[in-house]
């Protein structure tokens, strides 16, 4: 049987016109949501914004990277930029509100920004209610140095990823499970997309370091296996599996794979509770 304790509020997608925007969070949140995921880039400031992709339209209907802006222009050249909270102000209104039994899923988008985003977790006491996740393993390794309890949730492909996938994001490939750190690029990586093909499981540091902070991996719903998440809960890691527009197809997963976490994109999967 799926609860709440099961779906994950995807950018809060069905919770208000616009994904990844404070109306959406207040809405998951008076709902009683437990796991709300959200995306933060980075602005040319320094400043974590949040919001997915790399670029969006301004006002103008230009598209713009968002490490090309500071943040106090955000406003000014409108278009989708106008509509992008803070990271601090999502975390306000977290602090504030009366529902406290939310977690926080923090999807990191540009790597190298980890001090400052593990700061302003702690500013507002929010440390014990956060998992820290990427398609980036630098943003992990980076994040568990700076709050080794933490949970982690890396983000990988399963399945090795087709033409239109490899056309938009930079693929990297771990070896025989492993994704180390001398594999990995240092300084800041900032304002595109990109990510890891596990053939299998993750093995190794990685896969050592998420069990050990009882985290996760999170991997496609039209790639997951019955054998890749019964690999990963022998080491004890949990599965999130993306993204899920009905109650029909979740139960499924549940009753076949036993997946742990589903992230959800429509408020149908919330009402069928």
């Amino acid at each position: 049987m799926i609860t709440m304790d099961h779906l994950i509020s995807h950018r809060f997608r069905g919770f208000a016109a616009r994904e990844n925007t404070l109306t959406g969070l207040t809405a998951a949140l008076d709902f009683g949501v437990k796991y709300l995921e959200f995306d933060i880039r980075i602005a040319a400031c320094g400043t974590p914004m949040i919001y997915h992709d790399a670029a969006a339209k301004d006002g103008a209907g230009k598209k713009r990277k968002l490490n090309t802006v500071k943040a106090a222009r955000y406003g000014d050249i409108g278009g989708a930029f106008a509509h992008f909270p803070s990271f601090e102000a999502l975390l306000e209104t977290v602090a504030a509100h009366p529902f406290k039994g939310a977690q926080l899923l923090i999807d990191i988008k540009d790597a190298g920004f980890e001090v400052e985003i593990t700061a302003l977790v702690n500013l507002y006491r929010l440390q014990d209610r956060v998992t820290y996740v990427s398609w980036l393993p630098e943003v992990l390794y980076a994040c568990h140095a700076l709050e080794p309890h933490a949970p982690l949730c890396l983000s990988h492909w399963c399945k090795k990823p087709n033409r239109v996938i490899r056309t938009v994001h930079k693929l990297y490939f771990a070896k025989k499970g492993h994704i180390a750190r001398d594999m990995l690029r240092s300084g800041y990586i900032s304002g595109e997309s990109s990510g890891w093909f596990v053939d299998g499981s993750l093995a190794g540091e990685m896969a050592d370091m998420i069990a050990r902070t009882k985290g996760s991996i999170c991997v496609p719903v039209a790639a997951v296996t019955k054998p890749l998440v019964e690999a990963y809960h022998a080491m004890g890691i949990e599965v999130s599996v993306f993204s899920y527009v009905d109650m029909k197809k979740a139960l499924a997963h549940q009753k076949s794979m036993n997946i742990d976490l589903y992230f959800v994109d429509k408020m149908a999967v919330f009402d069928a509770l």
